[in-house]
């Protein structure tokens, strides 16, 4: 892995110049539940609780929710009153939090102290760090890579794509691969996979001449506010940063896209779309970008945490309206799956988004199939965190970015 100066002061500002962690949103005493939801009743009556204060769906489905201490006693007689199986995997994750945390501040510490200026994917980077790193490889590979800032967010940070082409930059004579990570704060394990795959095709792009038969467009971070918001403050933030109310900051931007967009009430939900379709900077960067290369883009992945699914268009309804190409959708997906799991990563799920979960209106891969017309659309949910918090262990990136990256190869290289 190349020299990357830029990232070696980053993490010394970040050792010595960070604030202290005690003005941190505290989820102290929460409890993450791990629930059997088997039917769509089931998915139906749990989502009841969705939108309550102090619930916090941690995947899609709503086999993992955070209940805060208030609430605890009466969702776990709501479950039994309804028959669930579960499990409470986390009885405090206040303490995942600061093992996490301790491990960041351990790292930064001791990579400091080394004076090694390596790239690696040890730690979970911030908005900086990203940044930082596409500057860098715009500047040492000028006939491959080109970075640009697609949009300007709330608080004024840029949203960088990078683009990555053996035709010294897209000109459209090859087909598109088009990625979006971290739309969802907190998502972190998504944008180190989607910055893994970049560094592969970039610096190590002798070995991949068969993925760089396409060209790439990725948007790492589609949400640096919240991004950044989740590192400082709060480490569950979902949403971006702006004022919806006085009293309920953000939207849920994969709420936010114009194809069957639903207006939602409730401002202080981590699912709620916004005013409008597109009201959003980030959204409407990213329709931009989508835009330019239309129906070019061979294939669109959102990627996100968590969850092990590989989920494909359309989600808005039920019973579920199927894409046009829709057998296509599910081969290269269990393609896909096949691949991550011959190299030893988990089985995923290949499906229909609101088949296997349930539905929901706004969102990014609907948008990129129904409008944008991309052959292939879907949201990969990668592994999360299981029993160790919301996402996986920073040690754990590594293994994870590399099981992860068969699936980029295998859409690249089939769609």
């Amino acid at each position: 892995m190349k020299y990357c100066a830029a990232v070696v002061v980053l993490l010394a500002l970040a050792v010595f110049g960070q604030s202290a962690f005690a003005e941190q949103v505290s989820y102290r005493d929460y409890k993450v539940y791990s629930i059997r939801v088997d039917t769509v009743e089931k998915h139906n009556v749990l989502k009841r609780w969705q939108d309550v204060r102090g619930v916090d769906f941690w995947d899609r489905a709503g086999y993992r929710v955070m209940i805060h201490p208030s609430l605890q006693e009466a969702f776990e007689r709501f479950l039994n009153l309804n028959t669930f199986n579960y499990e409470r995997i986390i009885e405090d994750v206040e303490a995942t939090i600061e093992a996490e945390r301790k491990y960041d501040q351990e790292y930064r510490r001791r990579k400091a102290a080394s004076g090694r200026a390596t790239v690696d994917f040890e730690h979970f980077w911030t908005n900086a760090e990203v940044n930082a790193y596409l500057d860098e490889l715009a500047q040492t590979y000028p006939n491959l890579v080109r970075v640009a800032t697609i949009g300007t967010t709330h608080e004024g940070r840029p949203i960088k794509s990078i683009t990555i082409s053996t035709n010294n930059g897209v000109a459209g004579s090859k087909p598109v691969v088009f990625i979006d990570g971290g739309i969802h704060a907190r998502e972190w394990a998504g944008v180190m996979s989607v910055l893994y795959l970049i560094h592969e095709l970039v610096e190590h792009s002798s070995s991949y001449a068969d993925m760089l038969n396409k060209d790439w467009v990725i948007i790492p971070v589609a949400n640096p506010d919240g991004y950044e918001f989740s590192h400082t403050d709060n480490r569950m933030w979902r949403k971006n940063r702006f004022p919806a109310t006085i009293l309920c900051t953000g939207i849920d931007l994969n709420r936010n896209w114009d194809y069957l967009w639903v207006f939602s009430s409730n401002a202080c939900s981590d699912s709620y779309a916004g005013t409008t379709a597109f009201s959003e900077l980030e959204t409407q960067a990213l329709d931009r970008v989508l835009k330019q290369y239309g129906s070019n883009i061979a294939v669109y992945l959102a990627v996100h945490t968590y969850g092990d699914m590989i989920l494909y268009p359309y989600g808005h309804s039920w019973p579920f309206v199927p894409v046009a190409n829709q057998a296509a959708h599910i081969a290269l997906g269990e393609q896909a799956r096949d691949a991550i799991t011959a190299v030893g990563g988990p089985r995923y799920v290949v499906g229909n988004s609101a088949e296997i979960l349930y539905t929901a209106n706004g969102c990014s891969d609907d948008y990129v199939a129904g409008v944008i017309g991309a052959r292939y659309a879907y949201t990969l949910e990668l592994t999360g965190g299981g029993r160790n918090g919301f996402d996986l262990p920073a040690t754990e990136i590594m293994a994870v970015a590399t099981q992860t990256f068969q699936i980029y190869r295998t859409m690249a290289n089939n769609a």
